[in-house]
């Protein structure tokens, strides 16, 4: 009985030590194990933070109060805070805030002497965003309510803008509608190529009479499809399910859905036709899929981030897809206005679709 239990476990044991040296032996596997392990550290690590670094503000003051001008003086002294303009409307703060120049807006209204309070407007859009300078805010206010002890306290009347409930599943969930799909179509996309060179069919494939462009083409299209399919059906989920209003035009979200589908598309098959095998198509997907999230937006703030990963934002396809999708759908913003943002997908989805068809010409060559 002893002896049959103890070739069992010699028989398991070895079991284990063959998986072990397979999964170690392979330098894919071993690829597996580790990049994602060390792009996630340095990711969170380095990348993903909620202090801000930088906080844009604009002011406008119709006060001669020395409080309200002490105030602003304040903010100014704070190393993260940077004074964009004086404004002398009520028009340039909201354009101000509209356009990204500035995530924080104060305005101190001709009574500010008597009641001490004055209003303070944020960019929810990135709802973490928004709630950090909130905070910064109300602890230098709490500062100078400290020092200016027996003077009537100094009171904030906050408001979120394009997000008024400061909820933090608007801009999460619309901005899922994107990053989802990158998962979704990054993934096929990168595999379409690889998977059929490793099984074989590839060579039949560049043999059949079909163009390089026609194979780009239909290679390129059910992604593409899939992808508006998914992002459509989360933008029904966020209107009907999760009841966030739908401020602009579903066919300008149907659009940028569309271009932000195709430059992605262009950048797993270029990850593909690169890639000799599946399992070294997976390991670039998935690691460049964390790269990509990560450094969108839709977590940390750009502007929180180091220089080195705001470079990378600006480079990253779906920066520019989750800024137009926050502003048709949480601001009623138009495909005009938000054209400049649809260029840099333009342009990835024009240089990555030129090289993977140069490859499938190359290799029908």
């Amino acid at each position: 009985m002893l002896n049959s239990v103890k070739k069992s476990l010699l028989r398991i044991l070895g079991l284990i030590k063959k998986e072990f040296i397979t999964l170690l032996v392979d330098p894919s596997n071993r690829k597996v194990l580790t990049i994602p392990i060390v792009v996630q550290c340095v990711l969170f690590g380095y990348g993903a933070s909620f202090i801000l670094e930088h906080v844009p503000f604009v002011f406008f003051c119709q006060s001669n109060d020395e409080t309200a001008h002490r105030i602003i003086v304040e903010l100014e002294s704070t190393p993260r805070f940077e004074l964009v303009k004086d404004c002398d409307s009520i028009e340039c703060v909201r354009e101000s805030v509209d356009k990204g120049e500035s995530l924080l807006a104060l305005y101190f209204p001709p009574d500010f002497k008597n009641t001490g309070s004055f209003d303070i407007m944020l960019d929810a859009r990135n709802t973490s965003s928004a709630n950090t300078v909130a905070t910064y805010v109300n602890k230098i206010i709490q500062k100078l309510n400290y020092d200016l002890a027996g003077a009537p306290a100094i009171n904030i009347n906050t408001r979120y803008l394009f997000n008024q409930n400061n909820y933090t599943r608007y801009t999460i969930l619309v901005g899922m509608c994107m990053a989802l799909s990158v998962i979704q179509v990054l993934l096929l996309s990168s595999l379409s190529i690889s998977k059929e060179r490793e099984e074989g069919s590839y060579d039949m494939m560049i043999m059949t009479p079909a163009r390089p462009f026609e194979m780009l083409i239909g290679k390129a299209v059910p992604p593409v499809i899939i992808a508006i399919v998914q992002s459509l059906a989360l933008v029904a989920i966020c209107r009907y399910y999760f009841e966030i209003p739908i401020r602009g035009s579903v066919f300008d979200l149907l659009v940028i859905i569309t271009v932000f589908s195709i430059a992605v598309v262009g950048i797993g098959l270029v990850i593909s036709a690169f890639s000799k095998t599946t399992m070294l198509s997976l390991i670039v997907s998935f690691t460049l899929c964390l790269v990509i999230i990560m450094t969108s937006g839709l977590i940390t703030a750009v502007d929180a981030m180091p220089e080195g990963f705001q470079t990378i934002a600006y480079i990253n396809p779906l920066y520019y897809g989750i800024s137009q999708m926050w502003q048709c759908f949480l601001e009623g913003k138009t495909l005009a206005d938000v054209f400049h943002l649809m260029l840099p997908l333009i342009g990835i989805g024009t240089v990555t679709l030129s090289i993977a068809g140069y490859i499938f010409k190359h290799n029908l060559e």
